[in-house]
């Protein structure tokens, strides 16, 4: 198979800005929702002109469905592993491991739970288009893991929505409300040692902690 040319100098930055682009306006809409975010705000958060903006993604709708599917890209490749690399690992210590990367991307990218819940709380073509396209594939895949670490005796079995549900929300939730936590505790969650940490708590009370009755 024949590799492809490397990329010009001129192709390159085009990618960057588009990428770039794409960064703010998940920000922005995980910030405003969608009514609220202009398309002129988010360029000026990149620092390019909005007619770019229209060039590269023809309107605001193109924008946030180009934005979610980045978001959804993005995650995949942050959560995926070399091949092989874990081979020498017990699935116990895989299912682990899985949690934990989980767990550190949802520190490095609070945005995505906040459009998540965005689109939840409003509702819209857009968040079915999502559902569809991003969401229900990702549950179905997870469903089929749970219900093999199930059978292995690795996972509780609780019913799917609940279990799904309490990790989500134990994974995301103290990086959404981080300024919360900085608040009330005087801790920053996002610090790399909180994260492993959390993380650390999340599987202890999911595969370690029980409780010893006299």
């Amino acid at each position: 198979m024949n590799a492809e040319p490397p990329l010009n100098q001129r192709e390159k930055q085009r990618l960057k800005t588009r990428g770039q682009i794409l960064d703010a306006a998940l920000q922005i809409f995980a910030e405003k929702g969608f009514d609220a975010t202009s398309v002129r705000e988010i360029a000026g958060s990149v620092g390019v002109n909005h007619g770019l903006i229209r060039h590269h993604f023809t309107n605001k709708e193109e924008l946030w469905k180009e934005a979610v599917a980045f978001l959804f890209e993005r995650m995949e490749a942050e959560l995926a592993i070399e091949p092989g690399s874990e081979d020498h690992l017990s699935e116990f210590d895989r299912l682990k491991n899985g949690i934990r990367r989980y767990v550190r991307y949802c520190a490095r990218h609070p945005e995505h739970a906040r459009i998540m819940v965005q689109q939840s709380i409003h509702g819209s073509d857009r968040f079915r288009w999502m559902i569809e396209n991003f969401i229900a594939p990702q549950h179905r895949a997870g469903h089929r893991s749970r219900d093999k670490h199930v059978a292995q005796g690795l996972w509780p079995e609780i019913e799917e929505v609940s279990i799904t549900y309490i990790l989500v929300a134990a994974s995301q939730m103290p990086f959404v409300l981080a300024q919360e936590i900085q608040e009330i505790y005087g801790v920053d969650p996002t610090t790399p040692e909180w994260v492993e940490r959390h993380a650390d708590a999340i599987l202890a009370l999911f595969f370690e902690h029980s409780v010893k009755c006299e």
